[in-house]
């Protein structure tokens, strides 16, 4: 599953490291890690913190998660709020974990509007937006910029931040939280990966590391062009981190085994910083050889980048299928069994881009997949990547309605006769009632209802 990048997409540029970390030396010179006195909305000082002093206790923040010290990262907020110092723990014990390139703050002029005040804070309160930039060393091509905000107040006449969230204890709206502002997270390197989980899913470790570590040598050997192998991988169950992903097809992650999306530089700019994907605990309990699967179609996402930008979501996800099963050994592919049912009663042509997840997401795939294996049996793999490049069109993309000239281009077929002979090659493989062909196809990246083997084997798996 890939969550799909518009056209004009930028492409990843080389790392860049850079250094926007500042030390202000001696702002909180003797603060500990105790506790402070003074209430939450102010104390014996007065007056809004302004601006500039709060850029100043921000850098000191960041020049403390640079610095690894975690008393002068406490010591930035009011002591007497116990939530929000365990919370900045957490925080800042994540940060030390994860292998930063970049992490700065910077106050922007715009502040967040009175409804997202606290009473509790007092009237002496400033709430200014603050973006947060971070990069993840060898992960993120260039600095990864969202918008949250911090409320500020004085607190014996010194400035300190009350609180990270908004009144009512939410995150900023829009703010796009990473799993690490959420949770604690636990993180594992593997080769080239960085894999992250939560307390919950972190037992999986060494099964998640496995599997992704075989998935990027089988990935690798399938692909026409050099990647390094690099991927950032999530593994969390808990629900506060699910429910921060955006732009979820289908609109309910829980129907999903996986799902892989780009992680922009700044908000509602096309610029991509890196590609993330998510393997769900339902996977993983999933088991083998489902597991195994889902992980290269999902790192074929994440190699492939912006390449199929702009290409048909049947083409996109058919592909990232047919690398999923490729290594599989074809009398152990199994497809989703409506496959069979809805190749039964004809198939005249190929999903829609705009309905291609929803109640019929797993018919979609497998029509997608046997579609991309069909080209593979009949013109090669070789012409699957040029197909890619035609739909691609130099990041212009390439919509449904003018796909047909695309395939006729590059296949000789148009998307009607695909769809008929994707159809064909599901009962010749699958259907109890044909004979298989010389090559099964490849398998459902999302769990379905129930699963059917190539037709000479006469099983049926149960559902992922």
């Amino acid at each position: 599953m890939n969550v799909r990048r518009g056209p004009g997409t930028a492409r990843l540029v080389p790392l860049v490291l850079v250094v926007v970390l500042t030390l202000v030396g001696g702002l909180l010179a003797g603060c500990a890690d105790g506790d402070e006195q003074g209430l939450l909305g102010g104390g014996t000082g007065s007056g809004a913190v302004t601006l500039a002093e709060a850029q100043q206790l921000l850098d000191t923040r960041a020049a403390a998660v640079r610095d690894g010290d975690r008393a002068a990262f406490l010591g930035t907020l009011v002591r007497n709020d116990t939530a929000l110092v365990k919370r900045q723990r957490r925080l800042f014990a994540n940060l030390q974990d994860l292998p930063l390139a970049t992490f700065s703050y910077t106050v922007l002029p715009a502040t967040w509007p009175t409804p997202l005040l606290s009473p509790d804070w007092g009237s002496e309160v400033s709430l200014p937006q603050v973006r947060v930039t971070t990069q993840l060393d060898g992960f993120d091509a260039v600095p990864v910029n969202r918008i949250t905000g911090f409320a500020f107040v004085r607190v014996d006449g010194a400035p300190r931040i009350v609180s990270e969230l908004t009144g009512s204890g939410e995150q900023f709206p829009g703010s796009g939280p990473a799993p690490w502002d959420l949770v604690r997270v636990r993180v594992r390197t593997e080769g080239g990966t960085l894999q992250l989980f939560d307390n919950d899913t972190w037992a999986s470790r060494e099964q998640v590391a496995s599997v992704v570590r075989r998935g990027v040598v089988d990935v690798q050997q399938g692909l026409p062009f050099d990647w390094d192998g690099h991927a950032v991988v999530y593994v969390f169950s808990r629900q506060v981190v699910l429910d921060s992903f955006e732009g979820v097809p289908g609109g309910n992650i829980t129907h999903l085994g996986a799902m892989t999306f780009p992680v922009y530089a700044d908000p509602g700019q096309p610029t991509v910083a890196g590609t993330r994907f998510t393997l769900l605990p339902s996977s993983i309990r999933a088991g083998q050889p489902f597991l195994d699967r889902i992980t290269r179609h999902e790192l074929t996402h994440v190699a492939v980048g912006d390449r199929d930008d702009g290409a048909p979501v049947w083409f996109a996800e058919g592909l990232a299928e047919y690398m999923g099963a490729r290594s599989i050994r074809k009398f152990n592919r199994k497809i989703a069994t409506v496959a069979v049912s809805r190749a039964r009663d004809g198939v005249r042509a190929l999903p829609r881009s705009a309905t291609f997840n929803g109640d019929n997401q797993a018919w979609h795939y497998a029509l997608s997949w046997m579609a991309c294996d069909y080209i593979a049996a009949t013109q090669g793999e070789p012409r699957l990547w040029e197909l890619m490049e035609a739909f691609h069109n130099s990041g212009a993309g390439t919509p449904d309605e003018l796909q047909d000239g695309v395939l006729l281009t590059v296949l000789g077929i148009d998307g009607r006769e695909l769809a008929e002979a994707a159809g064909r090659r599901i009962l010749d493989i699958y259907d109890k009632a044909g004979s298989l062909t010389e090559s099964p196809v490849v398998p459902p990246v999302e769990p379905a209802p129930s699963l059917a083997s190539p037709a000479t084997s006469g099983s049926t798996a149960s559902a992922m």
